[in-house]
């Protein structure tokens, strides 16, 4: 690749050091395109989504073609491997925070797709996601909890995931739901619902890891000072090649609403039962046969407000299970023979039977699952309203997508927080930084993070009259043939979230909202 900036390396032999034969794949690069972060400015409605790469690579010596053989990397080109882009030996600084092989994005490849040519370069399209698209291929279900941290929550559901706690950086959270469960839901999803109940953000770092960050995470240093301006002034030090504005009517709310939703525990009731019975009772065959059935509730029969389970009952013989030599119901009763083993998974509970009789096989003539079913309260709707917003933009109204607020009050608290974020139009850029300008650039280019604040300064060719600081939400890298580096941020305005008091941060005096 024509720039000293970056170097590119897929882990092909799997063991996580990029120093494998043919790893570095730099030289080969024609373009490649990568980005991170949230699909829109706002943090109120943009969403984290999975990082994406996109490489052009020089297939000449046919080593990236899947069934080409005498490749030096034959058979190691599978889907899942490690892909990274770093800063390369020629990176011009040397810092704690940026040097000679940090990371700047790490993800799984996907496919390699070649592009045959009867003239001209054969390449290869490589494509790669980050770690939440990586996480997002299988449902996750978890066991109704109480008294849960959105932080741990997100833990949870990263554990289910199979994802190492080595990989993750989370915030405790400031808000503990009464009730959290999930339900068969792919994993994205899954962490979405502690993320929008914290109103916090969860997005993938540099290096690979998965970063949850509470509400309060960007009210506390180093968030709270502007680490660099960038600025379309005459012989500015840093200086932007290009700058957008997106409309900002589409981000203005002025009706803040919040449905809650509390729920009561019945007692033990049977909940579940097996369906075939008499000459269709499932057989489990003998001498260790195993058969394995799903309870899953809540199921057609159940009660309207029934939500889940919340705790499933021990399988006892006789009252929940039965068992006979005969499929309805005669001959030898097996039920002594037969070993119930269960997993809970929220509202599914996985039951395996095993025939330990050695002779008959077994016919499950009886099969239920008792457990404590959980109802929802009458529900409850909590709005916050800005009448003076209304009389200019028309009544403009935010449902708060969070399903697990724990009461009123908090709903109550997270309607005015965002409607004095939201009531007002505000800015948000998308802009563009050339490395190629100088080294200062460059480095601008490669250290600037999700989440770092800093200032822009639109007041003089840009013609939008802003100056003020603003959070980083994307960052999306643009290397083309030729060498030239952009990279270009999605920033939302960091005054309508960050001006607010809260305890041991704030001054006194200076910032009087309050947060929640």
């Amino acid at each position: 690749m024509a720039t000293q900036a970056l170097k590119v390396a897929v882990d092909w032999d799997n063991d996580a050091a990029y120093t494998g034969t043919g790893e570095d794949i730099t030289s080969r690069v024609l373009d490649i395109a990568f980005f991170r972060g949230r699909d829109w400015a706002s943090q109120l409605t943009g969403r984290s989504i999975s990082g994406t790469l996109k490489a052009t690579v020089n297939n000449e010596s046919g080593d990236y073609s899947s069934f080409k053989g005498g490749s030096p990397i034959a058979g190691d080109i599978l889907p899942g491997r490690r892909v990274q882009v770093q800063t390369d030996d020629g990176f011009p600084y040397t810092f704690p925070i940026l040097f000679a092989g940090s990371p700047l994005w790490t993800g799984r490849l996907m496919r390699l797709t070649p592009s045959p040519m009867a003239g001209g370069v054969r390449t290869v399209e490589l494509i790669a996601t980050g770690p939440l698209g990586y996480l997002n291929q299988r449902d996750i279900s978890l066991a109704m909890a109480t008294s849960k941290g959105t932080g741990a929550a997100i833990g949870d559901v990263l554990d289910e995931a199979n994802w190492p706690a080595g990989d993750r950086a989370l915030d405790t959270g400031q808000t503990t739901m009464t009730r959290w469960w999930v339900d068969n839901l792919r994993t994205i999803d899954a962490l979405r619902k502690p993320e929008e109940t914290e109103g916090g953000f969860i997005y993938e770092a540099k290096d690979g890891k998965i970063v949850f960050e509470d509400r309060h995470h960007r009210l506390a240093s180093p968030h709270t000072v502007s680490q660099a301006t960038y600025s379309d002034a005459p012989g500015a030090a840093l200086a932007y090649t290009r700058i957008e504005q997106d409309d900002p009517l589409p981000n203005v709310f002025n009706i803040m609403d919040t449905a809650v939703t509390l729920y009561s525990v019945a007692g033990v009731a049977v909940v579940w039962t097996h369906p075939e019975t008499g000459a269709s009772s499932p057989v489990v065959e003998r001498n260790g046969g195993t058969r394995v059935f799903w309870a899953v509730f809540p199921n057609p029969d159940s009660a309207t407000d029934a939500v889940g389970i919340d705790a499933w009952t021990t399988l006892a013989a006789t009252t929940d299970y039965v068992a006979n030599s005969e499929a309805g119901g005669g001959g030898d009763n097996l039920t002594a023979s037969i070993a119930v083993a269960v997993v809970a998974t929220g509202n599914r509970l996985k039951i395996t039977l095993t025939n330990n009789h050695a002779m008959q096989d077994a016919y499950m003539t009886k099969l239920q699952a008792r457990g404590t079913i959980v109802t929802s309260d009458d529900p409850v709707r909590v709005t916050a309203e800005d009448t003076t917003s209304q009389s200019v933009f028309g009544e403009r109204n935010y449902p708060n997508p969070a399903e697990y607020i724990p009461d009123t009050q908090e709903a109550l608290d997270w309607g005015r927080y965002n409607l004095a974020a939201y009531k007002d139009i505000v800015p948000f850029l998308a802009v563009t930084l050339s490395g190629n300008r100088d080294d200062t650039h460059m480095f601008e280019a490669m250290v600037r993070d999700i989440s770092d604040r800093v200032t822009l300064v639109g007041t003089a060719r840009a013609g939008l009259g802003i100056n003020e600081d603003f959070f980083v939400e994307a960052v999306s890298t643009h290397v083309q043939p030729g060498g030239r580096l952009d990279v270009t941020w999605l920033l939302s305005p960091s005054l309508p979230v960050s001006d607010y008091w809260i305890l041991g941060t704030s001054a006194l005096d200076t910032q009087t909202r309050l947060i929640y």
